[in-house]
């Protein structure tokens, strides 16, 4: 139906979920369902362990006409979860990604692309077994496939322990609440389902012996299926019932001897296989659920024959089972059973098995661990001996580093504290590896959406300083780097600190110096001068252009794309963020295509051309969906509460503002309500009703000190509620500072505003001033980076140059103004132009200006009673009835 649905069967062990799954799953296939399997095994990390498996039998088997199209739209980012793609595709494209975000996102979408297309040629049922053990990424991916909104015929049936799913719990609360997933919960047998086990085994005839021999073992197992046919099969084995169903204990079912648990089964029915089997199994059972027959041959020190007749042997049991799909390879029939061999080996000896089969894994791997060196980090670190502490680090810091190529960030996490935990506990202290440890942890926290992230980074860089170490101290400083500035309205000075210090050591002209380069003038958007930061971008852009690297030259460009959004620059912007789009679109890589699309539509909007904005915006709307990174949904919704604020529909630019702070509070980012509360400002501005908000912009004041400009809010909120003496005090303060702002994104925004609260009051003081510094820019668009549109400047020019009694002027700045804003539909600034241009005609007072003031007052009233503009309603409808009194 192209639905995509999930259903979680859960339940203890032994329940039979896996049984129960496998049965529909073979069913399914009998009607032509495609069927793609991926499972979990505890302790044993592979990052995105669930979908590498099921999707590499649909790789290997899939027609090359299919790859291929998936290939010429995802690329090949397929190939980090399924290498065989590589060889059924010799010629894939390289990847497109710069950074680790970046190309998880890419990930993602590439196997949401193949999964649809897989269903498009028939339905398709992922079966995912024991997730309780899931990898953070296969969780994620799994979460991120359920919110999916691509079509797809597509079935998720998962099994999961409910008693072992601490880390799955989270992924379940979040999924609860998607449509298409459901829960079930498997228990116990009944009675009569025991009954029906029994009769099966020793034949219905015996009724009344089945019958008690049914009571026994349900009283035994609690109905746990696994338990019974376990149970039932000791029976059987051990002669207590024999095959014709007859009781063979003394007293008969009195005398029936139950082992006291089901690890008694398991145990008896390995010892049934003798000594060396069971020793054999043991040291399978270290290796892990799934084992290879050549790590087991070169642990056991077994020749080849005798090992598979034991490894037949133990088929034959029912204890392993040979994976079909894959030479040499076997399987533990059920979690219990490896269990049960595992713990039974004994906590001394399992230290030994660990380090055998670890020793073996070397020999194997030849010293190139690869995609193997999180089995080798787990080995060792259960080997804790002194002598073998080294390389257990060692491999836990090459896991490490191997989980973030695979974009795995959480799994790396691990790795990394428990290799610091072993340098510590065996006081193996290296600073230089200390540092890569910290610097190899930072950079996971940050990926994985840790905020410790920068405190870890931080305490790295000023290790790496005090050592002298500049390699070390640049890779910890660029990796602080949330994507743009920390903070909004000041400067992380101690990120900035660090990112001076790295500037000073590192030497002229190398691709590290323009990195840090663009990133501190991004760290510097706020509380600096503009000249420091057109210093840095001019030395920046100058690096990268010699270097001929996209990558880094469209990653400097963003970087510097808000920190130099000032009018006196935006010639130069609309220059950068053009060469920008098409670095990144050749570039391919779909974050920084993403942010140079959104930097674009800013400069855009600022040079009042919202039609190459809009392009730009539905560039950057595909990315967001494609890439479904929540801190891209949070800016791109903002930015779009704003463009709902041009086109003047307010209930539309608050629905979306609301959503953003929703979005940007769930994903943990720090302005999020800030931004919400300057949009909903500016909403209420248009509105009438911005004089209710005072306190909320006090309080935004308070908290923002480096945000001057909300200082021209609250003006502007006095001058709309008609507290004249408020508005006037606080335009009164700002001209004794001779009309300084900041020379940052917010300038031109804080200008406009407080020429707005300015022209509320009609105040000639302060209308001149502000006229001559806000002419050079008449053609501009205010607006405050993606939060807010305050208008066309030519808007406030008029409106102060009516003030002045300068009505060529005003009249000359009111129709610029009013060109843009019906060339672009804009609904609230056509209205107040309106408005504006008819209080300036009634002022001129020309032959004609009353009938043609009547008629553009008559039109705003009509635009502000539909849509709801308070403030240019009440003043239209005033001055229409003096216009009807005279």
């Amino acid at each position: 139906t192209g639905m995509r649905e999930l259903l979680f069967v859960a339940g203890e062990a032994g329940l039979g979920k896996t049984t129960l799954v496998a049965r529909a799953t073979r069913d399914a296939f009998e009607r032509g369902t495609t069927i793609l399997f991926g499972h979990c095994e505890e302790d044993i990390i592979a990052p995105y362990q669930l979908f590498a498996e099921s999707l590499s039998h649909y790789v290997t088997h899939a027609p090359e006409e299919v790859l291929r199209a998936h290939v010429a739209e995802y690329g090949s980012e397929l190939v980090r979860l399924v290498p065989s793609l590589a060889s059924r595709i010799p010629d894939l494209p390289p990847a497109k990604t710069t950074d680790a975000e970046s190309e998880r996102s890419a990930l993602f979408a590439a196997v949401i692309g193949i999964l649809a297309t897989a269903s498009a040629q028939s339905p398709v049922l992922l079966m995912l077994d024991d997730i309780q053990w899931a990898d953070k990424g296969s969780l994620r991916l799994l979460q991120h496939l359920a919110a999916s909104v691509t079509p797809m015929r597509l079935l998720v049936l998962a099994t999961f322990r409910d008693d072992e799913a601490s880390e799955l719990l989270t992924t379940l609360a979040a999924l609860h609440r998607l449509p298409g997933v459901t829960r079930l919960n498997l228990e116990g047998l009944l009675d009569h389902d025991v009954l029906e086990c029994v009769k099966a085994m020793i034949g219905a005839k015996a009724g009344a012996v089945a019958q008690e021999i049914a009571t026994a073992v349900h009283d035994e197992t609690d109905g746990n299926p696994f338990f019974v046919t376990e149970l039932l099969r000791h029976l059987a084995e051990t002669g207590a019932i024999s095959k014709d169903g007859n009781l063979t204990a003394l007293g008969g079912i009195d005398g029936l001897a139950l082992p006291d648990s089901v690890r008694e089964v398991i145990g008896a029915r390995i010892a049934r296989l003798g000594p060396e089997c069971g020793r054999m199994l043991g040291l399978a059972s270290v290796i892990g659920r799934d084992f290879d027959f050549d790590l087991l041959a070169r642990t056991t020190a077994m020749d080849e024959g005798p090992l598979i007749d034991m490894l037949d042997q133990a088929c034959e049991a029912g204890i392993i089972r040979e994976l079909s799909n894959s030479a040499g390879r076997y399987h533990f029939t059920h979690a219990l059973i490896q269990h049960v061999l595992y713990q039974d080996i004994g906590p001394a000896r399992r230290v030994v098995a660990h380090r055998q089969v670890a020793v073996a894994l070397e020999e194997l791997c030849n010293n190139r661990p690869g995609f193997r060196a999180g089995e080798l980090a787990r080995h060792w670190c259960h080997a804790p001996q002194s002598a073998d502490a080294a390389k257990a680090i060692r491999y836990a810091y090459e896991a490490g580093w191997s989980a973030l190529a695979a974009l795995a960030p959480a799994d790396a996490m691990n790795y990394f504290v428990s290799a610091t935990a072993l340098a510590d506990g065996h006081g193996l202290s290296d600073q230089v590896f200390e540092l890569d440890l910290a610097i190899g942890l930072g950079t996971a926290q940050r990926q994985a959406g840790d905020p410790a992230y920068r405190i870890t980074l931080l305490g790295a860089g000023e290790r790496a300083a005090k050592l002298d170490d500049t390699d070390r101290l640049v890779r910890a400083a660029l990796a602080n780097d949330r994507g743009w500035h920390s903070t909004s309205g000041a400067a992380d000075t101690e990120k900035v600190a660090q990112l001076e210090l790295a500037l000073e050591k590192l030497p002229a002209g190398v691709a590290d110096r323009a990195l840090v380069l663009g990133l501190l003038c991004s760290e510097l958007a706020f509380g600096t001068t503009l000249e420091h930061r057109r210093t840095l971008s001019e030395e920046a852009l100058s690096i990268a252009r010699s270097l001929g690297d996209d990558a880094i030259m469209v990653r400097i460009q963003n970087q510097l794309a808000f920190s130099l959004a000032v009018p006196s620059m935006l010639k130069s912007s609309l220059e950068w963020t053009a060469d920008a789009l098409m670095r990144a679109k050749r570039l391919g890589d779909p974050l920084q295509l993403y942010f140079a699309a959104m930097y674009r539509a800013t400069a855009a909007v600022r040079a009042c051309d919202i039609v190459e904005a809009d392009r730009c915006f539905a560039i950057a709307e595909q990315l967001v969906r494609q890439l479904d990174l929540p801190s891209l949904r949070w800016e791109y919704t903002f930015h779009m509460s704003k463009r709902a604020q041009i086109t003047g529909d307010l209930a539309e630019a608050e629905k979306l503002a609301q959503e953003a702070a929703m979005i940007g509070a769930e994903c943990g980012q720090p302005d999020a309500q800030m931004c919400c509360g300057v949009q909903f400002a500016a909403i209420n501005w248009m509105r009438g009703t911005m004089g209710a908000m005072y306190p909320m912009l006090q309080a935004m004041a308070d908290a923002n000190p480096g945000l001057p400009t909300i200082r021209a809010s609250l003006a502007m909120a006095s001058a709309q509620a008609q507290q004249i003496d408020d508005a006037l005090r606080i335009l009164d303060e700002f001209a004794a500072t001779n009309y300084a702002l900041p020379q940052d994104a917010a300038w031109l925004n804080g200008m406009t505003e407080y020429a707005a609260a300015a022209i509320t009051c009609g105040d000639r003081r302060y209308a001149q001033a502000l006229y001559d510094i806000l002419s050079p820019w008449s053609e501009q668009f205010s607006s405050a980076g993606g939060l807010t549109a305050e208008g066309p400047v030519a808007l406030y020019l008029g409106a102060l140059a009516t003030i002045l009694g300068q009505y060529d002027d005003a009249e000359t700045h009111l129709l610029a103004a009013s060109k843009v804003c019906e060339r672009h539909s804009m609904g609230f600034y056509c209205a107040l132009t309106d408005l504006r241009q008819g209080q300036m005609l009634l002022k001129r007072d020309n032959i004609g200006d009353a009938k043609a003031a009547r008629f553009l007052l008559e039109k705003a009233t009509q635009s502000a009673k539909t849509r709801g503009y308070g403030e240019v309603k009440r003043e239209a409808t005033s001055l229409l009835a003096d216009l009807m009194s005279e």
